[in-house]
């Protein structure tokens, strides 16, 4: 591997200088970033907490802890990756659309609880595909029993007709690795695959926390350098194509009592934005 042309923290380096990140922490975390030409849609989170979700979420009734990868094959909640906020929000969003065909990149806890809900609600009648290049042992065991179709591949490689196809109400799921670089998965997504998706189609991105930064501690303590939710930002700002439909950040930063009010003493930290094509 070809030597770094600059140091991690260089300016011209895309990994963060933590000092720098601690210096200017007023702006980047003692404020809300400016969603300028986005719409954050609050009417719209008004009405999924208060009114849409609240009796979806009744049959939640997954455990908290669960076995290791040698054997999991069920969801639990607690799970470190796809936990708290988030899959509550989708297995009450999904409940509303009924996809018939779900899409993955990036699979894992998420796809457990799809599985659970194609069975619960959808007839297992919804084809859920699972683009995963490091597949976890109970994804080889899913797909070996046909419940899902298991492409071991990076997502750059993957046929765009595979994303293209999907249809109103469909779900694009992505859990990437978060970063834009030079031939990353993350710009093939969004530069390439968002721009051809079909009006309607639902699209779920993890680990995004607009209207804030990424955490501080992921940051200058963790060493994390992601990227992907200021590209996704750009995207969206001005972009009268796409809506927002939920964020959990969104909901946790801007509409606290409802969304208490549907958690109730349940942990509200989430990184799920939930996007719909509108043109």
């Amino acid at each position: 591997m070809t030597k770094p042309a600059f140091p991690d923290g260089h300016f011209y380096s895309p990994v963060v200088n933590p000092d720098e990140a601690i210096a200017d922490r007023t702006m980047l975390w003692e404020t809300e970033r400016p969603m300028r030409g986005i719409d954050l849609n609050p009417s719209g989170h008004e009405h999924l907490l208060r009114e849409v979700f609240p009796p979806l979420l009744q049959g939640y009734d997954y455990p908290e802890s669960g076995p290791s990868d040698d054997t999991l094959d069920r969801f639990y909640d607690f799970n470190g990756q796809f936990e708290r906020q988030d899959p509550r929000v989708m297995y009450c969003l999904l409940q509303t659309v009924k996809p018939r065909r779900i899409v993955e990149v990036g699979s894992g806890y998420s796809t457990l609880l799809l599985l659970d809900m194609n069975a619960r609600f959808f007839g297992d009648e919804a084809s859920i595909t699972c683009i995963e290049p490091y597949p976890r042992p109970f994804l080889q065991r899913s797909h070996d029993a046909g419940r899902i179709t298991l492409i071991r591949e990076r997502v750059q490689r993957v046929d765009e007709r595979c994303f293209a196809e999907l249809a109103r109400d469909d779900v694009l799921f992505v859990d990437s690795s978060h970063v834009s670089k030079t031939g990353s998965d993350v710009n093939r997504l969004v530069l390439d695959i968002l721009p051809i998706l079909q009006p309607g189609v639902l699209v779920h991105f993890h680990d995004i926390f607009l209207p804030l930064d990424y955490p501080q501690r992921w940051v200058c303590e963790l060493g994390f350098s992601w990227n992907e939710q200021y590209l996704l930002q750009a995207f969206l700002s001005g972009n009268r194509d796409w809506q927002i439909v939920y964020g959990s950040a969104i909901a946790r930063e801007r509409h606290g009592a409802a969304l208490g009010d549907f958690l109730g003493e349940r942990p509200r930290h989430g990184g799920s934005l939930w996007l719909r094509r509108t043109g």
